[in-house]
């Protein structure tokens, strides 16, 4: 019997946030070189697609309360070029987005910065049907 490794593929995304997050000490210390009125978004990378990924962010599966309560849109204009890879690079094409959007004076938040979040640490709350503000984006 052959045994064979089945490659998985991620992609890198993005998700536009609503400025309100800048409101959060938190997430203004994780960005100090953010230029007002420039974007504020989120960087990731899924073995999903970025569709399902960010559906999964609207419903609170493995997300930050930053990016499950401000998420506005995907925003494949970011991360359209960069081509599903395996997760070691994904992982490294993600920071490379993330750096270079901060470079530009964009406002990021990345699951590194989740990982360190003190929201985080808090125990998570229950999400009842009527504590969230979005609509699915289509398929």
């Amino acid at each position: 019997m052959t045994h064979t490794t089945e490659t998985t593929q991620h992609n890198v995304y993005v998700i536009e946030l609503d400025k309100e997050v800048l409101k959060f000490d938190e997430f203004i210390k994780a960005n100090p070189q953010y230029k007002q009125g420039m974007p504020c978004l989120y960087v990731g990378e899924t073995r999903h697609t970025p569709q399902k990924r960010f559906n999964y962010h609207l419903v609170g599966y493995k997300t930050h309360e930053f990016v499950r309560r401000y998420a506005r849109r995907l925003a494949p204009e970011y991360y359209a070029s960069i081509k599903p890879v395996d997760s070691d690079h994904a992982r490294i094409e993600e920071q490379k987005l993330a750096d270079q959007l901060r470079a530009l004076g964009y406002a990021v938040w990345q699951h590194e910065n989740a990982l360190n979040s003190e929201s985080m640490r808090k125990k998570p709350r229950y999400v009842g049907q009527y504590d969230w503000h979005h609509h699915f984006a289509g398929a």
